[in-house]
């Protein structure tokens, strides 16, 4: 065979294999899909789960269970059946930043000011907790407390 018709089949063959193939186009631009995170959504009644004290698990100690947080709409709270907590009182709450929350903000009723407390919240056996991290009154004891959502 002829060196000029191999060279010639060569092309033809290259270009065949390079105008063959089908390139990937991506049909989602970012114009077109917008993916972003959802605001949390903490309103609602929350029962406290577990209970731990300076690192040691104190649930069992005593019925925590029958303690619920009401965290309302409007952004007013209500507790039930008071344990030792960040605030005493009635009042209102907020949180930091609705898409990723790192805080969570109780203002009693009758002050002005503010307790702050650390914030997780993560999905646990399927269901939504909250974990809040806080040292009421004396400094040295440090509480943590996980809710989880309770139905109406």
């Amino acid at each position: 065979m002829n060196l000029k018709i191999q060279i010639t089949i060569c092309l033809f063959v290259l270009l065949g294999l390079v105008t063959a193939c089908d390139t990937f186009k991506d049909e989602i631009t970012p114009d077109s899909t917008t993916y972003a995170e959802v605001p949390k959504s903490l309103d609602g009644i929350w029962q406290l789960k577990t209970v731990s004290r300076n690192g040691t698990d104190i649930t069992h100690a005593m019925d925590f269970s029958r303690f619920r947080l009401h965290l309302d709409k409007d952004n007013t709270y209500t507790m039930e059946n008071y344990l030792p907590f960040l605030v005493k009182k009635n009042g209102k709450w907020k949180i930091d930043d609705p898409i990723f929350p790192f805080f969570l903000v109780f203002k009693q009723e009758g002050t002005d000011e503010e307790a702050k407390t650390e914030i997780s919240y993560p999905i646990v056996n399927g269901k939504r907790q909250i974990t809040l991290s806080f040292s009421p009154g004396c400094v040295g004891n440090s509480y943590v407390y996980s809710f989880e959502k309770v139905e109406k």
